[in-house]
């Protein structure tokens, strides 16, 4: 919302209820806690900006200067809370301002000058939050690139008239560059007035609006930095080997055959598009081939326009960001990566509801007639047609996709239903489109995008032909063993296909380790070995057991008997327990349970957390034990799912249809081939071997007699 300074303030004097509804409306944030936030911080502000210091950017030549209040960044999920916007003396000026309406009591520093403890909780510094926003506007945002404008931020504490864990050691360094104000009547009256009018001279109305209405704009120096970074052996985790070398040269043949329209479209031919399919299993290196294509592309310099890595989770999202960051020495590399629910052009459900308050049909079904609406009513498109020379969408099988018939209705995960698919849409909004995918993979309700819908959506963007590359056969988990792979489907009811576990099974001559723990504790055991010599290893399990610890800041604090795990077994005749949490995701931030950072419980011990199908998804370590638990079960010569065990949120849909068909029929298969998948996901995730303890006794006996050899 841009409001030129003098208009923000009065707004703030006169109309405080009706500026937050406009934020509220803006930023689709109506919780209670924000419009408080909001009511405490911006009056406070306001004084600030009123100050003597700053007269001259109030009013110069007849213009004021401006303000964006919740300002989202473009291509992004992130909100800045204030932009200042101006010029100093050498050039258009940009001041983020991160304000917060916290108590700072019993606050304390962290070892890392990114974190700090508010609250009892480890979070980021606002100082190096702010530094985020800064730089990823310096590196992608079109109006300062074409402009020259410089870029700052500070942190405004409208609360606390003290920040002293914030300031001292270890973020010295940060904050002399990232400022911290408090409300405390010196910087209230003297440094924050005086910092902000070094910043901003005099307005500049034309800069102000060039940077609102601006979109998402790679620095090609930038990206081709990051890219040799990937395409570095020497400090990459994506290394090509094998299948995957093969696999990622078929790609590139086709990608380069397309990309000749998509290199020319900036002078003749921008609104030819290109799509490619590139299909393979779990282990094939989709993820990896991702990586380099993207690299290369992205390294050339014939491309005009931006090219970006899109992701369809939050686990995908926070781990591709963090391995592109730490993989290039950048920490905002991460902005090259775009989470699939950013190619929404702007419909949400607040805009659904006004419509309808219109009187104006919305429906689902009528999502192209929903498009042209908003585009013809707002003028304005958060995701412009061809915002992207190539996105390349790795698991593109959990696009969501709300017209399959029989998905009506179900959460979307952040996308407006009524926007329509999103593989639509990223076509849409590309010149050259690559999904990599499975669809064996999908695992939850709103997962229903398919090769067939790809190509029929690419058909109507005028693709003559759908480019087809197939990583069938290439296997970089599971001891390379193909044969594994297709045992594994064999045995969990996925295909009749079968492959004798002497061919692949360690101990027999073949390469991948696959044994039966007798208890939690033994699976435990067996894996701390394997840690101990330099590998990692992680516990898995499918969605058997409630996320009792949903919410709690510390999670790891709790008595055992609060955990989400708490199993029972004994050993000789003496009872025992075992407790663990599932993965702990503060902010959807999957990187702690999946690459366990320096300083999270993680790195402490691998094994102190259980992963699930969804977070794991997408990346393999060298072992993993696995809880098989009761729902999915081998009853009388077949598979079950068990509902009174299976609690995964996403299934709600699918769970509800499977009872009310009494659990037989369509959509009680339905839900069993979902628990066969996620299953599949889970023992497909190791490199070197799989451990397995069983909950059911039947289930672990027939997996036993298939581990013989025999056909059960």
């Amino acid at each position: 919302m841009l409001l030129d300074v003098e208009s923000f303030c009065h707004r703030v004097d006169y109309d405080l209820d009706g500026l937050v509804t406009d934020l509220q409306d803006e930023t689709h944030r109506r919780g209670g806690n924000e419009a408080a936030a909001w009511r405490n911080s911006l009056p406070t502000f306001a004084r600030v900006l009123s100050h003597e210091a700053l007269k001259r950017f109030h009013l110069h030549l007849g213009h004021h200067g401006d303000a964006v209040v919740e300002y989202r960044l473009p291509a992004s999920a992130c909100w800045a809370d204030v932009v200042l916007l101006g010029r100093n003396q050498a050039g258009p000026s940009v001041v983020i301002v991160e304000l917060k309406d916290w108590d700072t009591s019993g606050d304390e520093a962290s070892a890392r000058a990114g974190l700090v403890r508010h609250a009892n909780r480890e979070g980021s510094h606002p100082s190096d939050q702010v530094k985020g926003y800064a730089e990823y506007c310096q590196r992608f945002h079109s109006a300062v690139q074409e402009d020259g404008a410089s870029v700052s931020g500070c942190v405004f504490f409208t609360y606390a008239s003290t920040a002293a864990p914030y300031v001292g050691d270890p973020y010295r360094s940060l904050v002399d560059e990232y400022p911290v104000f408090t409300r405390s009547r010196t910087d209230m009256a003297d440094r924050f007035p005086a910092h902000l009018a070094t910043k901003l001279v005099e307005p500049d109305p034309e800069f102000a609006h060039r940077f609102e209405i601006g979109s998402y704009r790679q620095d090609r120096g930038f990206v081709r930095q990051v890219a040799e970074a990937i395409s570095n052996p020497r400090v990459s985790p994506f290394v090509l080997l094998d299948e995957q070398r093969t696999g990622f040269e078929k790609c590139m043949k086709q990608v380069e055959r397309v990309l000749a329209p998509a290199k020319t479209s900036a002078k003749t031919k921008r609104d030819k598009k290109s799509v490619v399919i590139v299909e393979g299993p779990p282990g094939s290196g989709k993820s990896v081939v991702a990586a380099h294509l993207w690299a290369t592309i992205g390294a050339d310099e014939r491309i005009d326009g931006n090219v970006v890595l899109t992701t369809t989770s939050g686990s995908q999202r926070s781990n591709w960001e963090e391995l592109f960051e730490r993989t290039s020495g950048q920490r905002v590399a991460g902005g090259l990566i775009v989470p699939a629910n950013r190619y929404n052009p702007g419909l949400s459900p607040q805009w659904v509801m006004k419509e309808r308050g219109k009187g104006r049909q919305t429906t689902v079904a009528g999502w192209r007639d929903n498009l042209e609406r908003f585009a013809r009513d707002t003028g304005r498109s958060r995701c412009p047609d061809n915002s992207f020379a190539v996105s390349i969408v790795d698991e593109a099988h959990a696009l969501i996709d709300p017209t399959v018939p029989g998905k009506e209705g179900i959460p979307p995960s952040g996308w407006s239903m009524h926007a329509g698919p999103q593989a639509w849409h990223v076509i849409r909004s590309s010149r050259l489109s690559v999904f990599l995918m499975d669809s064996e993979q999908s695992y939850r309700d709103n997962e229903t995008t398919s090769r067939a819908s790809i190509e029929a959506f690419a058909a109507e963007f005028g693709v003559d032909q759908v480019e087809v590359v197939n990583l069938a056969g290439a296997q970089f988990r599971c001891g390379g063993s193909a044969e594994y792979m297709t045992w594994l489907g064999a045995a969990l009811g996925l295909s009749d296909q079968y492959e004798s576990p002497s061919v692949w099974r360690r101990g027999f001559g073949g390469p991948f380790g696959f044994e039966i723990a007798s208890d939690p504790e033994a699976l435990e055991e067996v894996l701390r070995p394997r840690i101990a010599e330099g590998h990692t290893a992680r516990l898995l399990a499918s969605y058997a057991r409630k996320w009792v610890t949903k919410g709690e800041a510390n999670p790891h604090g709790l008595q055992s008997t609060a955990k989400d795990f708490q199993l029972e077994f004994t050993r000789e005749g003496e009872p025992y327990s075992w407790s663990r949490i599932w993965n702990f995701a503060p902010e959807q931030d999957y990187t702690l349970f999946v690459q366990a950072p320096e300083g999270s419980a993680m790195a402490q011990d691998s094994l102190c957390e259980v992963g699930c199908p969804y977070v794991v998804r997408g990346f393999d370590f060298d072992y993993v034990g696995v809880l098989w638990l009761s729902d999915l079960v081998w009853r009388s010569g077949h598979w079950e799912a068990d509902p009174a065990h299976i609690h995964e949120s996403a299934w709600k849909k699918t769970l509800k249809s499977s009872r009310d068909a009494g659990g037989r029929g369509p959509k009680a298969d339905e839900l069993l081939r979902r628990l066969q998948r996620g299953y599949r996901i889970l023992l497909s995730r190791a490199i070197r071997g799989c451990y397995v303890w069983f909950e059911d006794a039947e289930t672990r006996s027939h997996i036993e007699s298939l581990l013989r050899g025999l056909a059960a």
